[in-house]
């Protein structure tokens, strides 16, 4: 994970968010006396949304790492 400070954040704002966006990390920004803060590039943002969304559904990770019980070889195939 990236990591500034609340001060250097404010210094040179687009350089950071940039080097967030093209790296595909998290920016921690730490702030003296407060609570520290998480920046992600919205792509990201929205993988970690689906990701958290699709463990919701129960059942559906596990049956995505089971191989397929009934599937047809290649050779059976009608190309």
């Amino acid at each position: 994970m990236l990591q500034t400070t609340a001060i250097k954040l404010g210094e040179d704002f687009d350089r950071e968010v940039a080097r967030c966006i093209d790296n595909h990390e998290a920016l921690k920004v730490t702030r003296d006396g407060g609570e520290n803060l998480v920046i992600v590039g919205e792509t990201d943002w929205r993988a970690i949304e689906e990701t958290l969304y699709l463990n919701r559904v129960p059942g559906l990770v596990e049956s995505a790492r089971e191989p397929l019980s009934e599937g047809v070889r290649l050779e059976d195939m009608n190309w």
